[in-house]
């Protein structure tokens, strides 16, 4: 066993991988159940992804936030624009990676009751 570079994108893989890890192209003989534990590890990295997002956009948010009351000294004065849309554009970021967590986690909730789903499977879901 050896690393080799994916054909595809280049990238680091085991010489005995089946699947690149990084792009999904085949290298040799998949199985179905080789595809499907491949796309459950790749939505449970999505959901962990976009869940570190949504912890960076909150952040985002919070520092808007203290900016504007910095700014605003203690909110005696009118402040600047700046702070409001930081925390706008943080609200509209944070809006929008939570219906994607939604949508990728129903997807999982669908796979996981998908009937004849192996305990290999089950792991990476």
């Amino acid at each position: 066993m050896s690393i080799i570079a994916c054909p595809e994108c280049g990238k680091n893989i085991s010489s005995r991988a089946v699947i690149c890890s990084h792009c999904g192209v085949e290298l040799g003989e998949v199985t179905e159940q080789d595809l499907a534990v491949f796309q459950a590890r790749r939505l449970r990295d999505r959901i962990y992804h976009l869940n570190m997002i949504s912890y960076a956009v909150i952040t985002l948010f919070l520092g808007g936030f203290g900016w504007y009351w910095w700014d605003s000294a203690g909110f005696t004065q009118p402040p600047r624009a700046v702070p409001l849309t930081l925390m706008w554009l943080a609200g509209a970021a944070y809006l929008v990676v939570r219906v994607l967590l939604f949508r990728s986690r129903q997807l999982r909730k669908a796979l996981r009751q998908k009937p004849g789903l192996g305990s290999d499977l089950r792991r990476h879901l």
